[in-house]
């Protein structure tokens, strides 16, 4: 749906995401406004959907956006791709603790 989807900007992309109950994680480059954002990493889903994960980066001629997305078969592979990637935070990157904002 979202990936072929490649001739808005993030912002549209963005606009649309949230107006579906995505959830923003984190905008690109890292701590930019919405308004600013080249890309974004978001994602949709609740216990009654599919989780879905996707990311938009804006190609360099800035006239359409690469978009990816991964559609988890299930909440519970989800949650252990989530604690994948807390658990290689701990152990790779020496993060001692960790706030949630």
């Amino acid at each position: 749906m979202f990936a072929a989807k490649n001739k808005d900007s993030p912002q549209d992309l963005l606009k649309d995401v949230l107006e579906r109950g995505g959830r923003l994680l984190l905008t690109i480059p890292f701590g930019s406004s919405e308004k600013d954002c080249v890309g974004f990493v978001a994602v949709m889903g609740s216990r009654n959907t599919l989780p879905v994960l996707m990311t938009c980066v804006q190609n360099v001629t800035l006239e359409k956006c690469t978009v990816s997305t991964i559609v988890f078969p299930s909440s519970e592979d989800y949650n252990k791709f989530c604690e994948r990637l807390y658990v290689d935070s701990i152990n790779e990157f020496q993060i001692k603790e960790v706030g949630f904002e």
